[in-house]
């Protein structure tokens, strides 16, 4: 039998286990905030709470040096046989759309023909009409000279 002599004294962890436990208390509630924020419902954008964009500024001046000037190098490759017509035909277009995207921010660069007729841009869904003979024509008979000056006239009018 035992005797009063055999209660024992309570039992100390040593401190370092104390410190595992708070890590692994700390690992789980980082991993339980964690997927708290990133399933949480996000707030949607509406007008009201859109900031302002701020006016972009373009040098309208040097631009049009730009675009002049690739329309230019796609002739002088067409003249020197580096390119075929329909090949200069779609670079014109992408020049001239690729402006309208810079100097407006109109994203013409992305849009069909029949877009193009639908936006404000007359002048731009012209000439691109003119292009898309040319520049689907398996035939190869479209005038470069005439297609260059169609897209240079345009970006000086603009």
């Amino acid at each position: 039998m035992q005797g009063a002599n055999s209660f024992y004294g309570p039992v100390y962890y040593v401190p370092t286990w104390v410190l595992v436990g708070l890590v692994f208390l700390l690992a789980a509630a980082t991993v339980v905030g964690l997927i708290l924020y990133t399933t949480r419902k996000k707030t949607i954008k509406n007008i009201e709470t859109l900031k302002p964009l701020e006016p972009k500024i373009v040098d309208l001046n040097t631009l049009k040096k730009k675009y002049l000037g690739m329309i230019d190098q796609i002739e002088t490759y067409y003249n020197d046989h580096r390119t075929s017509a329909s090949v200069a035909h779609q670079q014109m277009s992408k020049a001239v759309r690729l402006f309208y995207y810079e100097a407006l921010g109109f994203h013409a660069e992305v849009m069909t023909l029949r877009d193009l007729k639908r936006s404000n841009y007359k002048n731009l869904s012209l000439v691109i009409e003119k292009y898309y003979p040319d520049e689907f024509d398996m035939l190869e008979e479209g005038l470069v000279a005439q297609s260059a000056e169609r897209a240079r006239e345009l970006i000086r009018k603009q």
